[in-house]
C-alpha cells in the first residue's frame, strides 16, 4: 500500500454524496468501479456504510466494487457489526448461546434497533439474495488497518485491543468459525472465558464510561444514555471527567471523579503516527482534533440535514494538515 490515500468517513447510505465526493477527489468511474487516474491513489473507507441513509444498497455496491477492483480498502464499522449481529440467531451453528440475549438473536429486535436498521432493510426490498450476499461481504471487512505511516479503524485504536485481536489470528469475521466469532464478540457479560467483546467493541465502538448515578442524556435518536464516549487520545490522568466526555452536540455539565478503570486505560499519545477514524458525529467545518488525530465523521446522516461527507487526502505526512480535508455537503436524508 502506498501513502497516497484518501480516507473517507461514515457514509450511512448517502450514495449520491459519496459519488460526488469521489468525483471531487478526482476519481473516475471505469469498468464498474471508481478509480483514480493511473491508479495513483487509493480510498480507505472507515466503515458505517449501512443504516440511516436512503441508498444503502447502492452504497454497498459502490464500496464493494472499489474493494474488489483494488481501488479501495473498506473497514468494518459498528453498524456493519450490528447488522451481522441483528440477523444472527443466538447459538447458531453450535456456537456460544448467550443468556443475556432474550429474543433469539445476537442483537435485540427492539423498536429502536429495528428503526435504526429499517432503511437498510427497505433498500433491499425485492433483492433478498443480494442482501444475503451483502452480509457475506460485510464479514470480510477488516477491523483495523495499520502501516508504518498511519493507523485506521472505525472508532478507537487501542494497543491492547489490537494485540488481543492479533493473538486470535483474525483480521475480520470471515477468518475462522463465524458463528463462534460473532457470539464471542457479543459476549458482553463474559459468560464464556473466550469473550472478544472488549477488544472488538473498543475498536468498532470506542471506549465509554458511566455517568454519575442519576445523570443521563438523550441522543439524537431519542435514546436515553447513561454512558458517555471517551476522548481516547487524552491522557486520562491529566484530563477531568468533562474533558474526557466526547459527545459532540451534547452538553455534558457533569462534575465527577474519573473512574479508576478509566485512569488506568491507554491513550493515544502526541508522538504516535497519524490515526484516522469516524463514528463520533462531529459537526461544523472539518478540522483536526490534533495534528495526529483525525476524525472524519461529520454527520452526513445527521437529522438536521446540515452534515458533510468528509475525506482527508493523506500523502504520508506525520503532521496532518487541515488544508487537506475535502468534503461535500449533505444532499439527501
Amino acid at each position: 500500500m502506498t501513502d497516497s490515500l484518501d480516507f473517507i468517513g461514515d457514509v450511512h447510505g448517502h450514495f449520491d454524496e459519496l459519488r460526488a465526493l469521489l468525483q471531487k477527489l478526482g476519481y473516475e468511474e471505469s469498468q464498474g468501479a471508481f478509480r483514480y487516474p493511473g491508479g495513483a491513489r487509493t480510498v480507505v473507507f472507515l466503515g458505517d456504510y449501512v443504516d440511516r441513509g436512503p441508498k444503502v444498497r447502492e452504497t454497498l455496491q459502490l464500496v464493494r466494487a472499489m474493494r474488489d477492483a483494488g481501488t479501495a480498502v473498506a473497514l468494518m464499522g459498528n453498524h456493519e457489526f450490528n447488522m451481522l449481529s441483528f440477523w444472527q440467531r443466538n447459538g447458531a451453528g453450535g456456537g456460544h448461546h448467550l443468556e443475556r440475549m432474550k429474543d433469539g438473536y445476537l442483537r435485540e429486535h427492539s423498536f429502536n434497533k429495528v428503526a435504526i436498521h429499517s432503511r437498510t432493510i427497505s433498500s433491499f426490498v425485492g433483492c433478498k439474495q443480494e442482501f444475503l450476499d451483502a452480509l457475506e461481504f460485510v464479514k470480510t471487512l477488516p477491523f483495523f488497518l495499520e502501516t508504518d505511516s498511519f493507523r485506521a479503524q472505525h472508532a478507537c485504536f487501542d494497543v491492547d485491543a489490537v494485540a488481543a485481536i492479533r493473538r486470535e489470528g483474525i483480521t475480520c469475521f470471515a477468518d475462522g468459525d463465524f458463528d463462534k466469532l460473532i457470539a464471542r464478540a457479543n459476549d458482553e457479560d463474559y459468560e464464556y472465558d473466550d469473550s472478544l467483546f472488549l477488544p472488538l467493541s473498543t475498536v468498532l465502538k470506542g471506549p465509554e464510561m458511566y455517568l454519575p448515578v442519576g445523570e443521563h442524556f438523550t441522543d439524537a435518536e431519542g435514546v436515553r444514555r447513561v454512558k458517555t464516549r471517551i476522548a481516547w487520545w487524552l491522557d486520562p490522568n491529566k484530563a477531568n471527567f468533562r474533558e474526557l466526555c466526547f459527545q459532540p452536540g451534547v452538553s455534558m455539565n457533569v462534575k465527577a471523579e474519573v473512574p479508576s478503570e478509566v485512569r488506568s486505560r491507554n491513550f493515544y499519545g502526541e508522538g504516535e503516527r497519524p490515526v484516522f477514524f469516524g463514528h463520533y458525529w462531529l459537526t461544523g467545518l472539518p478540522k483536526l482534533i490534533r495534528d495526529n488525530v483525525c476524525c472524519l465523521d461529520f454527520s452526513v446522516a445527521g437529522y438536521r440535514g446540515n452534515g458533510r461527507l468528509v475525506a482527508y487526502r493523506f500523502d504520508g505526512e506525520q503532521k496532518l494538515d487541515e488544508g487537506k480535508f475535502v468534503w461535500v455537503d449533505a444532499l439527501s436524508r
